[in-house]
């Protein structure tokens, strides 16, 4: 198969939608959606197969479970773990399952492969000391719970999200 039908079927299979990039990068203060120069002037955005299957994933992953009064079953509950538990590991594994809801729910994905959840907290105290960090960096990766699932695509595509420090940054792996 060539590959201009291959992106064509991707693209059919995963979908598209409108760009909707981060008003502040790195903060999750909002989205926008976001406008470009075409061959008749300017347009809305679009994003396709891979990139719309990431921006779903990253607006379902940082979206309060319930807060869109459109559909009340949308969103993520780790949010609620990250605030009401104060046992680290029980609201590691309330994050891990939904993570897993929420991939679950979307149509698109077809197996979750590999889910990792890194959390400097449940570490021993000496793996922490690492003398090139200065004290704040220490600190910020003691309060960051690092998430990386691998998961297999209805197109036959594996990719991986990574949240933590980088938040919900979707790459295929070729």
């Amino acid at each position: 198969m060539n590959l201009e039908l291959e992106q064509q079927l991707r693209r059919r299979i995963l979908g598209w939608g409108l760009a909707s990039t981060p008003i502040y990068p790195g903060l999750d203060l909002g989205r926008d959606l976001t406008m470009e120069v075409g061959p008749n002037g300017k347009d809305l955005a679009s994003v396709s197969a891979m990139d719309n299957l990431s921006q779903s994933l990253e607006i379902a992953l940082t979206t309060l479970f319930g807060s869109d009064i459109f559909n009340t079953q949308f969103g993520f509950n780790g949010l609620n773990a990250l605030v009401e538990e104060t046992n680290p590991v029980l609201m590691r594994e309330r994050v891990r399952i939904s993570i897993i809801q929420v991939l679950r729910q979307d149509p698109r994905i077809r197996q979750i492969v590999d889910l990792k959840l890194l959390d400097a907290r449940l570490d021993p105290p000496e793996a922490n000391v690492d003398n090139n960090l200065s004290l704040e960096e220490r600190l910020e990766r003691w309060r960051t719970l690092d998430v990386r699932v691998v998961f297999e695509t209805i197109s036959g595509d594996e990719a991986s999200i990574n949240l933590g420090v980088n938040l919900g940054r979707l790459t295929a792996n070729d």
